[in-house]
Order: structure tokens, then sequence, then C-alpha cells
């Protein structure tokens, strides 16, 4: 007699960055192939996902939605309420950053049965294992759930991370890889060779959701892996998602050697902390050139170290001069990322940030740098200080669902000194892109205005906004 599997529907959730599913990915990897039939539907592929996904719910055993806060939610909402409307018996499941979070907010305003915090390779599979015995919930670490009896919310005790070493190999399979590809325009892999965050940035969620731990794949394990991707997809760059990449140098070090070895013929891109990159030697910055490592992505949050040391970043200004001229050296491009508009910051500790934005443009055009404005998000000290004097974050799954990281300004920051900002977010871009005879003169002007904080009449910026305008409405 034929066997018949369990099917799970996992669903990533529309969005407008087009990263691979990893922890959609990591979850079906894990499943027993011969015990689940996995699906992955991905929102931001589909034509018609809520088709897909009710078609694919027939016979399931559950449904499950990797959730973030912002835009996700909506979407994540609206399949969940289709699918609870179709299939009211079927068990919905949340994990992810949002439901993390907030996981008596999500289980009282969605119709979901259970959340999984955190890591949730194991706590997933406890759940599918309570499902196919008719079994309640109760006892799964990691899993908080809505009593089916009461309507009660249980909150059962957390899951203590686990070495992702004992995890299988992501099998992409479950994704047409390729379709990436097209929504990205880039040949891209994602990959994650390690998870969670050892530091304590007072900003950041990270902290809260791993504990301050972390695990890495040892380098033999990300070299076996995707040497048989690469095999199998012939892609021509690796991004690296991990929190952070160079937590461990001698690590780092071995996974280039073993990168040159097989000669791998694919760049590579990867996070780095400034002061993981000062302590880094030449010959070890040499190797990973040599290996492919094209591009590191830097959190700089601020010039101003008074600021740096607030929000318990834990880096010197001289680190990220350190990192920056070592990348410089063996022909490492830089993203580096700030944000302007914390509590507290002055106007003084704004202008260090765009002084130390300026000097890191002028040493070479490839390192960019993205200004980001303060919004608080909770999970993290910052938040938690600005709730208990009365800010007010987002009320409701509805409200969180229209939340931005991305915003334009911060109550923190002076109107004209917003204005500033914002010119020279325009002006940087332009004084420092690569140079050519048709740009020089108009980079000339771009750099006597940021010298001179002369934004007067920017004519400059309103062509630029115009000719994109126009594109748009083309």
């Amino acid at each position: 007699m034929n066997h018949i599997r369990p099917k799970v529907i996992l669903y990533n959730p529309k969005a407008v960055f087009y990263t691979m599913p990893l922890a959609l990915i990591a979850l079906a990897s894990y499943l027993d192939k011969n015990k689940y039939e996995v699906q992955i539907i991905d929102g931001r592929l589909e034509k018609d996902p809520l088709r897909k996904i009710l078609d694919s719910c027939e016979g399931a055993a559950c449904f499950a939605v990797s959730v973030l806060t912002g835009a996700p939610i909506k979407d994540a909402l609206e399949m969940t309420n289709q699918v609870k409307k179709h299939f009211p018996e079927l068990n919905a499941v949340w994990g992810g950053w949002h439901p993390s979070l907030f996981p008596d907010e999500t289980l009282l305003e969605t119709p979901i049965n259970a959340v999984v915090k955190g890591q949730g390779e194991i706590a997933f599979e406890k759940i599918l294992e309570a499902i196919a015995s008719n079994q309640s919930f109760q006892g799964i670490a990691g899993v908080s759930y809505k009593d089916k009896a009461t309507g009660e919310i249980v909150h059962n005790p957390e899951r203590t991370m686990i070495d992702i070493n004992n995890f299988p190999a992501f099998n992409y399979d479950y994704i047409p890889v390729n379709a990436y590809e097209k929504l990205s325009g880039r040949n891209q892999l994602d990959y994650i060779a390690s998870q969670g965050c050892r530091f304590r940035c007072n900003f950041c969620a990270d902290p809260f959701m791993y504990k301050r731990g972390w695990y890495g794949y040892a380098p033999a394990r990300i070299a076996d892996e995707l040497e048989t991707l690469w095999n199998k997809y012939h892609f021509e760059h690796v991004h690296f998602q991990d929190e952070t990449f160079f937590t461990i140098g001698s690590r780092v070090e071995a996974i280039a050697e073993e990168f040159i070895k097989r000669k791998f013929r694919f760049s590579w891109f990867a996070t780095m902390r400034a002061d993981q990159g000062s302590r880094l030697p030449d010959e070890v910055f040499a190797k990973c050139k040599e290996s492919g490592l094209e591009r590191v992505m830097i959190g700089l949050e601020s010039g101003s170290q008074r600021m740096i040391d607030w929000m318990k970043k834990d880096i010197k200004i001289s680190q990220v001069y350190d990192c920056a001229e070592k990348c410089l050296k063996h022909g490492i491009s830089i993203n580096f990322s700030v944000i302007i508009g914390f509590p507290g910051e002055t106007e003084a500790d704004m202008d260090e940030t765009i002084r130390v934005v300026t000097e890191l443009r002028k040493m070479n055009p490839e390192f960019r740098v993205s200004i980001f404005y303060f919004k608080p998000y909770p999970g993290n000290e910052i938040a938690d200080a600005l709730i208990a004097d009365g800010y007010q974050m987002p009320q409701g799954i509805n409200e969180w669902a229209k939340f931005d990281y991305v915003v334009k300004g911060s109550p923190w920051i002076p109107i004209n000194k917003f204005k500033e900002i914002e010119n020279y977010k325009f002006y940087q871009r332009l004084a420092w892109s690569k140079p050519s005879f048709l740009k020089k003169p108009i980079q000339s002007f771009a750099q006597w205005r940021i010298k001179n904080k002369n934004y007067f009449f920017p004519f400059e910026r309103l062509l630029v906004e115009l000719i994109i305008d126009r594109q748009k409405l083309s």
C-alpha cells in the first residue's frame, strides 16, 4: 500500500525585494521528503498567487507563511484569510521576524493557529507531527498557539538556538532559481553560511532574536555546497545573506582558500563590521579578493563616535578608516550604510556623519553610502525606551502592514537639517560617481556645493528628478 505523505504549503509573501526565500528553503530542506510533500509558493513570482495557493491547499496538512514587518504582512494576511475561508480546518502557521516579535498580536488579529518564534526548523517539524497525530501544540518549544477548545493564547517555553551544522544543506530545487534572475536582473545565488549575531547594537532586533548567539557552517561544507549548486545553476555571483559573515577571521580565510583551491568562477558579496575588517590581516584580504570577493556591506551607522558608543556598536571611527584603506588597497568595493535622526542626536553629530561619509566617498567612487533615517522598530533597547517615554508604535496588524523602514525624515531631525541632508544625499552620489569627461564639470560643482553647504536653487537635482519622473510616466 502506498503511503500518502502529508502536503505542506510554504508561502513567501509579495515584497519589493527579490532575495530568494531562504527561510522557507531551510524549512523545506529540513523536513523528511519521505514523510512530507513540501511546496514553496513565492507571491513575487506568481501571476495569481491566490489561485496557486488555493489549488495547492486542497488536501494539505498545513499552510505556513514567513512574515516580515511591513508590506509583506498585508499579502500574508490576505492569503491566510482566503485559505481559512476555503479550508477552515487547515492549520495555518506564521513564522519569521514579525510573528516572533509580536506573537500575541499576531494570534489575536489573524485566523492562524500557531506562531513559530526564532529558529524554526525543529519547532515546525514538531507542529507537523502534532497535526499528524491530532495532538495539540502544547509543550512544543518555540511555539505560541491558540488553544482549540478555549481560544486562549498559550506560550510554550522558548527554544534554544542550535548549531546550524546539524541541519541539512538547502535544497534549492524547491524554488525556480533562474526566475529570481529575471526579477533582480542579476545572475546571483542567495546563500547563508551562518546564523545569528554576537553583537549588542541597541537599535537592532538581532540581540532579541538570537540572544547574541552565532553559528557558522564549516568552510569545507560551504565550498562543497556552492560547488554542487554552481554545477547545477551556473550563477555568476553569490550573495551571502549572513548577519555577520566575517565574525571569525580564520574561518573566512579558510573559506577563501577553499574557493581558490576549487577555482570557483563566481564573485561574492558579504557583510562585514568595520572592526572585523580593521583586524583582518592584509594576507586574508588578498586571499578573499583572489577567491572572488567583490564587495562588502558595512553598517557604519554614524560618523559621530559619541553616537556609535551610545548605540553600543562597539567600533571606533579609526577602525572604519582602517577597514576602508584595506579594501581600497585590495580592490574590494564597499557599501556603507548610515542612520541619521536617532533620539538625542545633535546637529553636530549629524555633521560628523556627513564629514565621515564625504571622506569615504572621496577615497573611492566604488565606496557607496546609503543614508537612512532612524525609525523605531521593536525588539531593541532604543525602541523599548521610546515606548516607555510615550512614543506611539503602530497599533495592530493592519497598522504594521503599512510600516515602512525607508522613511523621509525623522521626528528627531529639525526641518532645515532634514532639507540639508536630503540635498547632501543627492549631491554626494553625483560628486563622487565614476568620473567622465562629460560629468566632470557638474561633479566639480556638486563637490563645491557640499564643501560650502550651498544648496541654493538645486537645478541639477530638479533636472534629474524631472528626467526620472518622465521615464516613470513613459
